[in-house]
């Protein structure tokens, strides 16, 4: 599942997305080295896929295309990420019940997998289903379906921390290899134009 909207955003093919870590926020140092470890973790795991881009680790924000900070609490969320755009800096924020919640603070890097997944343009397995009890579909921003449906996609939420399925891998991967056409039109998927981001 793809799309935001009135576009499909994803980063340039071949892009280098750069990211950092920021110390602030988190209670202690230990805890902010293991986050950026399992974010890193994340990140290499997608790297092994050659889905058409890579993440890299760069020391400074002032390089990076985003940064991962501690959110504080939000609820039940464990961390929040973004879609391909064209800002200076963007933010992928980790919560305390990432910390706290017993099974998942050792599994972080797994909840960053389902994070990174955002920023390369993936949007939830459910993001268009129908939610019974209003009517109206889970998400309001428009997604469009690329490739088969996976209840175990990464892209969904669960009791378990999500893991990276081979229907991922091959949607991903086919994501990021549409070219535009003949007469240089972007790619499409349905209706909806892919949009290139250079990542900052």
């Amino acid at each position: 599942m793809v799309g935001l909207d009135n576009e499909c955003p994803r980063w340039s093919p071949g892009s280098v997305i750069r990211w950092s870590a920021w110390r602030q926020g988190f209670k202690t140092d230990e805890d902010a080295a293991f986050a950026a470890d399992h974010l890193n973790m994340a990140a290499e795991k997608w790297n092994s896929l050659n889905i058409g881009v890579t993440f890299e680790w760069v020391p400074l924000a002032k390089d990076a295309t985003f940064v991962l900070c501690h959110g504080g609490s939000h609820g039940g969320a464990l961390a929040q990420a973004f879609f391909p755009n064209a800002n200076d800096l963007n933010y992928l924020l980790v919560y305390n019940p990432a910390f706290s919640l017993k099974g998942w603070k050792e599994n972080m890097w797994k909840v960053f997998t389902h994070e990174l997944g955002h920023v390369l343009g993936l949007r939830h397995e459910f993001a268009m289903d129908i939610n019974p009890q209003t009517r109206a579909v889970f998400e309001t921003e428009k997604a469009v379906q690329l490739g088969d449906r996976n209840p175990n996609s990464v892209m969904v939420y669960g009791r378990k921390p999500p893991e990276i399925q081979q229907s991922d891998i091959d949607s991903t991967k086919a994501f990021y290899a549409m070219v535009d056409d003949a007469e240089g039109n972007p790619p499409r998927i349905g209706l909806t134009d892919i949009r290139d981001y250079s990542p900052m």
